[in-house]
């Protein structure tokens, strides 16, 4: 709702324009707030009234200063700023600075929106700080200001192309030079912006007010002042500068260019090489501790594991739209990285594999989740203001309180920032661990034109990562025996392949436990052996479920009023942990229990007649929950 002019200096001229040609009477400008009240702020009752509790503010400020012509410029924001930040008392009424604070910015959104949109002001009113930058362009030479708005309309992205000359005529030996070319990449417009900032702090620095004015000579001077303050990217500050300075002489707004000889290499600063550790990502990857009621819980989560499944950068993430997504014939996720919200534009990309967690969570949100968020656009992470596109700075504050929430760091002991998922991805999943990609796989799935910064910024090593690495490699040079493989796998892995895959029932897997002893004694499995009794652990226990639709907690508290947990175990259905189910209670819920609604499906009854059957056939039920389950022979 802020001045639609976002440091475009093409616009900065409007600056000097007043916004309104005459100052405007209290009560009639008062009549115009509370009208865009009622119609901007319309989502709820209790919004609008918080609202109407700012215009009310304002009218106690106006009556309290004895301002009865209204004049709403820059100034006019500004001193009510200061004002009410020094007295909020009005009227008998001491308002919290929390309220006062929001009143300035409330009546520059009503100005900006209602007024502008009726025509009653001429421009809008702008921020402070682009005000200040306003100030700075406009004290430029005219030659100067010219060349900045060429640039923000016309900038190109530039190379260093090698030059191969004779020295002296001698044609056995041969020199070479750099020569800056423009080439045809568009830059965006944050970029334009960001060489243009550059460009205009290094005129301040050597106290010029125009880049005509420019010589070798303020090159050093600006490197000095660099080297006095403290500043380790000099080389990446002066690249900045020198593109825009080629750009410009292309054009002729300069006869020479005093930056011909600087490298136009960016060396990106300090690279934070750090990464989350599996256990880190196993907790955020974990969905049982995921409330699916809570829409930002949901969100959050979801950001977080595409950004970790497609390596992809925060801008790139926020970018994604619904229809980047589609399934292929086997239905698996594509999504489509268009070529406009890449890191230097690269071409159009369909990337394939999600984890089953990602796609799991994909389908509730598309189908459940993003529809609480009322979407006014295509774009996926949503925020709640209007449905738009989640901002890069929120999304980093919501991951770092989702990682202080699980007690998530990196390897090295800090705080994670989105951009950790990229690096995580690419640690976690190189050569002999997790998918195990090759260097030039992983420099493709992140996108980098040389398998070198792949290898350099993102593979990073460690005593954690290596001692992985060498436990796999001796896993897979070991030969072992089909007796090796059968004495190694879990007694609850053994019985799920033996139903699952074979086939077998209760009987003939019994009578395999017990002509196979050794395996069903020596393997290392979680049982009692006072009890002869298998315990599987919860995440299993759900896959087999899933069908059934259990909820965590609600298979929890069955499973503790039907004595169908581990003995000894200390908890409860909230707040326990470590849940371990006995496998002949689990065996008999998923074979043997259907829901009401594949049950009522089944028999193509209306809800009436079918709880009528129900109730006169008098089939065994189990209630879980709030869902109901009957047994499968009665619904035969």
């Amino acid at each position: 709702m802020y001045a639609t002019i976002k440091n475009k200096y093409g616009e900065a001229e409007s600056y000097a324009q007043p916004v309104v040609s005459q100052p405007i009477p209290k009560n009639i400008f008062m009549g115009y707030v509370r009208e865009a009240v009622d119609k901007m702020y319309v989502r709820t009752e209790v919004t609008r009234n918080n609202f109407r509790m700012r215009a009310n503010v304002l009218e106690h400020y106006l009556n309290k200063y004895g301002i009865n012509e209204v004049n709403p410029n820059e100034q006019f924001i500004k001193e009510m700023w200061d004002r009410l930040k020094e007295n909020g008392e009005f009227e008998a009424r001491a308002y919290q600075w929390g309220t006062r604070k929001k009143v300035p910015q409330f009546t520059r959104e009503v100005i900006n929106d209602f007024f502008y949109s009726k025509g009653l002001v001429q421009r809008k009113i702008l921020k402070d700080i682009v005000c200040q930058r306003f100030e700075k362009f406009l004290e430029l030479t005219p030659n100067s200001r010219e060349a900045v708005k060429w640039f923000e309309e016309n900038g190109k992205g530039v190379e260093a192309k090698p030059v191969y000359f004779e020295n002296n005529g001698d044609t056995s030996n041969h020199s070479m030079k750099m020569i800056h070319r423009i080439t045809n990449r568009e830059l965006k417009p944050v970029t334009k912006n960001g060489k243009i900032e550059h460009a205009l702090r290094f005129l301040k620095a050597v106290n010029k007010n125009g880049f005509e004015f420019i010589t070798i000579e303020d090159v050093k001077k600006y490197e000095e002042i660099c080297i006095q303050r403290g500043v380790k990217q000099i080389e990446d500050y002066l690249a900045h500068v020198a593109t825009f300075f080629i750009n410009i002489k292309s054009k002729g707004f300069i006869k020479t260019n005093p930056l011909s000889q600087v490298s136009l290499k960016m060396n990106g600063g300090a690279i934070k090489k750090d990464f989350i550790a599996v256990e880190g990502m196993e907790k955020l990857r974990d969905l049982s501790t995921l409330d699916y009621k809570n829409k930002f819980d949901v969100r959050d989560r979801l950001f977080v594991l595409l950004g970790y499944d497609l390596a992809l950068r925060i801008s790139e993430l926020l970018a994604l739209e619904v229809s980047n997504f589609r399934k292929d014939d086997d239905g698996e996720w594509i999504v489509t990285l268009k070529h406009e919200i890449q890191k230097g534009h690269k071409d159009e990309i369909g990337m394939l594999f999600l984890f089953d967690e990602t796609k799991q969570l994909l389908e509730h949100y598309l189908k459940v989740t993003r529809k609480e968020f009322t979407p006014t656009t295509d774009f996926l992470i949503l925020s709640n203001q209007n449905g738009k596109k989640l901002c890069d700075a929120f999304c980093a504050k919501r991951f770092k309180m989702l990682c202080q929430k699980f007690g998530v760091q990196t390897y090295n002991g800090k705080s994670p920032s989105p951009h950790t998922l990229r690096h995580t991805f690419a640690t976690l999943n190189i050569e002999s661990i997790g998918l195990g990609l090759s260097l030039y796989e992983m420099a493709q799935r992140l996108r980098h034109s040389k398998v070198e910064t792949t290898r350099k910024h993102y593979i990073h090593n460690n005593p954690y990562l290596d001692k992985i690495k060498i436990t796999a490699l001796r896993k897979n040079n070991k030969k072992k025996t089909p007796n090796d493989v059968l004495n190694e796998m879990p007694i609850a892995d053994l019985e799920h392949w033996l139903s699952e895959r074979l086939m077998m029932d209760s009987v003939t897997i019994r009578h395999f436990r017990e002509n196979h002893k050794k395996a069903f004694s020596e393997t290392p499995v979680d049982k009692k052996s006072e009890e002869n009794k298998i315990y599987l652990p919860e995440n299993e226990v759900l896959s087999r479920l899933s069908h059934l639709k259990i909820s965590v907690r609600a298979l929890r508290g069955f499973a503790l009023k039907n004595k169908g947990l581990e003995q000894g175990f200390q908890g409860t259905a909230r707040w326990g942990k470590d849940f371990k189910y006995n496998s002949e209670f689990i065996e008999d819920l998923a074979q043997n229990w259907v829901p009401a609604e594949q049950a009522k499906a089944r028999l193509k009854l209306k809800k009436n007649a079918f709880y009528r059957l129900v109730n006169d056939e008098k089939w065994r039920k189990l209630k879980i929950g709030h869902h109901q389950y009957y047994h499968k022979l009665d619904c035969m």
